[in-house]
């Protein structure tokens, strides 16, 4: 925490701001909690048909979101290890889902490209998650999203916003990296 979020997270306790009390925090803990899971089972059983889950659906959201992501990049975005990684790698390499190629520059790296197969895969996932999304988005008004994204980007952490489509104060990953 900066001392910035120190004094304010001070000041609220002094003026007994709900927002730092437990039933609040319990509150948004279990909400982001069902939120994630209410996402993610939207697209659980698309995922099962091809013999997926979640991990597998994460390295290809992120492959596509930064087209010749190595697994250097990969491991530190998702927070894993090389080890963890690997497996999941080696099934969607296999069953066609990503494709690898060698770094021209140096042979010891790979690039990672979703296919084609790939692509309808997460088209098809994203629509189920979409359509969780756009219920909720539509029982709310533009303000009260707004709202809620600027939670979710204080509960991030910073290096992560480059991570975020039009997020307005960070550039796409893979237009910052040499191919």
């Amino acid at each position: 925490m900066t001392a910035d979020t120190n004094t304010r997270t001070s000041m609220s306790k002094a003026r007994g701001d709900w927002r730092s009390g437990d039933s609040a925090l319990h509150r948004t803990l279990e909400l982001v909690f069902f939120a994630h899971m209410e996402m993610a089972d939207a697209s659980d059983q698309l995922l099962a048909q091809h013999g997926l889950g979640r991990p597998h659906h994460r390295v290809l959201y992120f492959s596509q979101l930064s087209p010749g992501i190595t697994v250097g990049e990969l491991t530190n975005m998702l927070r894993i290890s090389n080890q963890a990684l690997s497996r999941t790698m080696q099934q969607i390499v296999a069953q066609g889902f990503l494709e690898q190629r060698y770094c021209q520059d140096d042979r010891r790296v790979r690039r990672h490209y979703v296919t084609d197969k790939g692509a309808t895969l997460l088209t098809a996932s994203k629509a189920r998650q979409f359509a969780v999304i756009r219920k909720a988005h539509l029982g709310c008004p533009q303000a009260d999203i707004e709202a809620f994204w600027r939670t979710l980007t204080l509960l991030s952490r910073p290096e992560d916003l480059a991570w975020i489509s039009d997020h307005p104060a960070t550039a796409k990953p893979q237009a910052t990296r040499a191919r």
